[in-house]
């Protein structure tokens, strides 16, 4: 089946977040983080990245260097 690829800019374009649209029975998730500014981009566990997604919506001026590090 095809599933669509969505994607989201927040903290004022600063960030890209990559997303698998949920369809039917799946669940959405997000497939990757990407700096914009440094073109870096982050991978990981769907919950890790939705964490990080998460934290980012909720402070839009945090750095997300500390989100690496495991630092809140």
């Amino acid at each position: 089946m095809a599933q669509a690829i969505e994607t989201e800019f927040v903290c004022d374009g600063r960030y890209r977040i990559h997303s698998i649209k949920g369809w039917g029975r799946q669940r959405g998730r997000i497939i990757e983080i990407e700096d914009v500014d440094l073109q870096k981009r982050f991978h990981g566990s769907a919950a890790k990245l939705e964490r990080m997604a998460s934290r980012l919506r909720a402070h839009p001026l945090a750095n997300i260097a500390r989100f690496l590090r495991g630092g809140a």
